[in-house]
């Protein structure tokens, strides 16, 4: 995923008006980079990125509380439920790799392996339901805008 833009920041006017200018934007391009990330279809293990970016865009979110009402915590959580299916698919990724690295080939290493892959399969296919069904349903980016740039 890229990095995002310099958010232009406005000294001469109050932290809420370059919040509801500069948000809906910082949104708008997380909507455009996961779709075009999951649109590639990458395996579990190309998922991290993602995470990364939610985290990102959340916590930048958490900063400007104190210039939204309640929806913003109610899109907070929305978020947040799809951070932990992330983080669920990266720790399958990354026990596999940890694994691999300390523990000699074995049937059982083979089981744990294959069992952490068919988990991560799993919870990347809930990953995407999650996306398509609720995150990024359709109207739900406007949700988004709309009230971040009110």
């Amino acid at each position: 995923m890229s990095k995002p833009g310099k958010i232009a920041w406005n000294q001469r006017t109050g932290v809420a008006a370059n919040a509801h200018r500069q948000l809906p934007r910082l949104v708008k391009n997380y909507f455009a980079e996961v779709r075009q990330a999951l649109a590639a279809d990458p395996p579990p293990e190309k998922l991290h990125p993602i995470r990364l970016a939610s985290k990102k865009l959340r916590y930048t979110l958490e900063l400007f509380r104190e210039c939204y009402g309640p929806g913003l915590e109610t899109r907070l959580k929305a978020l947040q439920r799809l951070q932990q299916v992330l983080g669920e698919v990266n720790d399958c990724a990354a026990a596999v790799q940890l694994i691999q690295r300390i523990t000699p080939e074995s049937p059982t290493r083979r089981r744990t392996e294959q069992f952490l892959r068919r988990r991560a399969t799993t919870k990347a296919a809930e990953l995407r339901k999650e996306w398509h069904g609720i995150f990024d349903a359709p109207g739900r980016e406007k949700w988004w805008t709309g009230y971040l740039g009110k």
